[in-house]
């Protein structure tokens, strides 16, 4: 267990008081200086025997200083104690060498914050960081993002670390998740070549309870080229995306055979993941039709990419096809795919004749057409197998598509929709996730991987599936890539050669593993307010997992409060991966009470699994209870009353954030803890207000939109609370517009309410019963004055008294305080401890 992160964080407040600073005009330090320069893991920097710089820990005999000087225009050198300096060789690596007049040896040293700097080469404009953080690792002068450094002439010193606090809502479920998956195409076609025991063995780091844990699969449909290459080069694909792309189709020609031998790599994969995942959901998806259906004979695209490749004459042919390739599997192999797509990124002008993979373009009336020809030949088909559409690349894109399917009455031929999301953003996922719950179609991510270096690489692609999730809240989550030559980013497994058979995993596949072993099908999403966080709680509901995500190089305290759970236990399970660890044990944590404060890594995720009950959900406003009111579109800015009117500010917990929701007959009144009572003013002005006594508007209406989202009008419904400009950022104002003025979904206009847990948070008197080893004593505590807050401990019990802000900072502590403590406090939400228990309260 960690130790106690409190008294750690105070004595970083020292820590920091004696740290170095430097700037770049080195105005906050006398040069030469002479100091460890420590990496945020903690470790410093070194010449190591080969000349390598590289990490080097503070318990080593003789811990390796450098010495700062200034070099020339704001640059700066940094000499060993031989006399070596740090120095760009060749390309990336950072070494000790001799010539100090080089650009090479010269580095920008510039301050990210108060107490953490940047190292900058002047040759290549790129940073100074590592891979690695273990004691030995290389540094490297190459990184395009960069590495956090410290300047200290103490080895050991702590890196500071920022923190955060935040409620996990077990009464806010959001979705249920179905599952993780990955598409087929490419990797099956080279790995199911593989020998059995190589097969098993990716299969089952693919499927395993203990492995990703993955059970949705994407089975593609090849189109198949001309293999007398008459309308394009032959390996036009193979010498793009390798031969790995080259896909077989079932049929030559119109009036040809099925030839089911083909296509046996990807099958034999298919049918593996069947084998050892029983409950595996399959889906089959299509590039391209056959060449012989497309307008330029070639499967990779029409000469003009911007237009369609599938002849419309052929749309009957290419739905027969699609749907006998189906009801082969069923009847040859008892796999029946629960949806069919058509079509890959159709809206987008890269598929073109003699290009680097299968694609083909289709306008959004043309999916619309073919969609009225696939659908009933389905349906009448015999199969279970619906319709998915329409996998755009982007995510505005699919909003766009998915507006003119409803426009054009066809939504009732689709069975799923499905997104890539490479292109994506906070409001697009959130219209389409609105768009798919009205119509009650089934949303699934599709498509997504990303290019990147390293685990920065690996985390950036996690951040997006922790915005997908999110946002879109998608019933599943799909990567595109399993197995990828030579490369750790867009797959999960890398080998050295698809001919081979020799494969590893990838830091890719352990920080996806974080997220999908833990949060398993039928697990249900809940809200956690911060977004570098997804919680969830699995199907039997008797545990919490909350994923923790820190992109950033710095370390970070997080402190999750879990009081609204109807208890919490021990033991905590947690794991972690970083630079140094893959899915390691995981200890840096400790639960107190119903507070789980664990600390972070640099460029690390990890997740904690803590045994949880949760109470009865209530489908009705609880008028004992506080809320916050938090826009759909962001993850932790809330609603805010105060003297800068109504606006979005960050979640501290202020009373002015806390609201109280009264019904009065068929509506309800917002009040916040400082008395302030949310008001229109009159039906011309746009801006939302707020008043501390009784007006004629002070009324609105709840529209629930699905379990978590709301829209919020006025009494008369003519007008919904609205974020002016559509913007969720720190400050946007709070209005009031006509909710359904714009065709797709008005995500700006739609809330949550959050309870927040009922734990005798006031703004007057609180009391409870404290024991700490001592008889039975009461604590009161009043704040009923503005500003001020009054700890009494009535039974005369003087033991030591620790107050706490929202950030978990001490903001006063006293050995013997005395029966009476008079405190000046600035409005907020503050924890007063005793002993081992403690009292939440909120000061005017």
């Amino acid at each position: 267990m960690r130790q106690n992160i409190i008294n750690k964080k105070i004595v970083l407040l020292a820590i920091l008081a004696a740290a170095i600073s430097l700037s770049a005009a080195a105005s906050a330090v006398d040069l030469p200086a002479t100091c460890f320069l420590m990496h945020s893991s903690g470790l410093h920097l070194a010449r190591d025997r080969q000349g390598h710089a590289a990490l080097e820990n503070a318990d080593v005999t003789s811990p390796q200083m450098l010495t700062i000087t200034s070099a020339s225009d704001g640059y700066y050198n940094l000499f060993a104690h031989d006399g070596s300096v740090l120095s760009l060789s060749g390309d990336y690596d950072a070494c000790f060498l001799s010539d100090a007049s080089s650009f090479n040896a010269q580095y920008a040293i510039e301050a990210v914050s108060d107490f953490y700097v940047t190292l900058r080469c002047r040759a290549n404009n790129k940073y100074v960081g590592v891979d690695n953080t273990s004691p030995g690792s290389w540094a490297y002068s190459d990184k395009d993002e960069p590495d956090y450094w410290y300047l200290s002439r103490d080895p050991a010193q702590a890196p500071a670390l920022d923190e955060c606090s935040y409620i996990v809502a077990p009464g806010s479920r959001r979705h249920q998740f179905e599952g993780w998956g990955v598409s087929l195409c490419w990797w099956a076609n080279m790995c199911g070549k593989w020998s059995d025991d190589k097969i098993d063995k990716i299969i089952d780091w693919l499927v395993s309870p203990d492995g990703l844990n993955y059970n949705i699969f994407r089975y593609n449909i090849g189109g198949g080229d001309d293999s007398s290459h008459a309308n394009c080069r032959e390996h036009h694909i193979r010498d793009g995306k390798g031969a790995r792309a080259e896909m077989e189709g079932f049929k030559d020609s119109s009036s040809g055979p099925y030839i089911w031998s083909r296509d046996e790599a990807q099958r034999k994969i298919m049918l593996k993941i069947k084998e050892k995942r029983p409950d595996a959901i399959f889906e089959a998806f299509s590039n391209s039709a056959p060449y012989y259906m497309t307008y330029s004979g070639c499967v990779a695209g029409n000469h003009d990419s911007k237009s369609d490749n599938l002849r419309p004459e052929c749309y009957e042919e290419f739905a027969d096809y699609l749907i006998d390739v189906c009801r082969h599997y069923k009847d040859k192999y008892g796999i029946e795919f629960r949806t069919l797509e058509p079509f890959n990124e159709p809206m987008t002008d890269y598929w073109y004749a003699g290009g680097e993979q299968e694609g083909c373009h289709f306008g959004v009336g043309s999916q619309i057409d073919f969609l009225k020809v696939l659908a009933p030949k389905l349906r009448q088909s015999g199969l279970s197998t619906t319709v998915a559409v329409s996998d755009e690349t982007a995510v505005n894109q699919s909003v766009l598509d998915f507006i003119a399917y409803r426009d054009a009455g066809v939504l009732d031929m689709v069975g799923q929709w499905n997104t890539h999301s490479y292109t994506a953003d906070d409001f697009s996922r959130a219209k389409l996730s609105s768009l798919c719950n009205e119509a009650s179609i089934c949303l699934w991510m599709s498509e997504v991987g990303a290019d990147g270096s390293g685990i920065r690489g690996n985390l950036n692609l996690a951040r997006r599936l922790v915005d997908d999730i999110r946002f879109m809240m998608p019933s599943a989550w799909i990567d595109w890539q399993y197995i990828e030559e030579n490369h750790d980013q867009w797959g999960l497994v890398t080998t050295n050669d698809y001919l081979n058979g020799d494969a590893w995993r990838t830091k890719n596949y352990f920080v996806r593993s974080q997220f999908s072993r833990f949060i398993g099908p039928g697990s249900t999403i809940i809200t956690s307010l911060n977004p570098n966080t997804l919680a969830a709680l699995p199907p039997d509901g008797d545990r919490l997992v909350i994923v923790a995500l820190n992109t950033s190089p710095a370390g970070i305290i997080h402190r999750a409060d879990l009081s609204a759970f109807e208890s919490v236990k021990s033991p905590v399970a947690a794991y972690i991966t970083d630079s140094s660890h893959d899915m390691a044990w995981f200890s840096d944590y400790e639960l107190g009470g119903t507070t789980l404060t664990f600390s972070l890594p640099p460029t690390s995720v990890a997740t904690l699994i803590v045994p949880v009950t949760t109470g009865p959900l209530h489908d009705e406003i609880n008028p004992d209870a506080s809320y916050l009111l938090c826009p759909r579109t962001a993850s932790d800015i809330v609603v805010t009353a105060d003297d800068d009117g109504v606006r979005l500010k960050p979640a501290v917990m202020s009373p002015d954030q806390q609201w109280r929701i009264t019904r009065i007959g068929d509506l309800y009144e917002f009040k916040n803890l400082s008395g302030q009572i949310l008001t229109e003013t009159d039906e011309n002005n746009y801006y939302l207000d707020r008043e501390n006594y009784k007006t004629g508007r002070q009324v609105f209406r709840l529209n629930r939109i699905d379990p978590v989202h709301y829209y919020i009008t006025n009494a008369d419904g003519s007008r919904a609370f609205d974020l002016e400009g559509e913007s969720s950022s720190v400050n946007t104002r709070v209005g009031l517009w006509r909710y359904d003025d714009t065709p797709d979904a008005p995500v700006h206009r739609q809330w949550s309410l959050i309870e927040l847990p009922q734990n005798d948070i006031s703004s007057g008197d609180t009391s409870i019963d404290i024991a700490d080893g001592l008889s039975p004593v009461t604590v009161r505590v009043l704040t009923d004055i503005p500003g001020m807050m009054t700890v009494k401990t009535l039974s005369g019990h003087s033991g030591p008294l620790r107050i706490y802000n929202v950030r978990g900072v001490c903001v006063y502590s006293a050995s013997s305080p005395g029966e009476t403590v008079v405190l000046d406090m600035p409005a907020g939400f503050y924890v007063v401890c005793l002993g081992s228990l403690s009292v939440q309260t909120v000061v005017k």
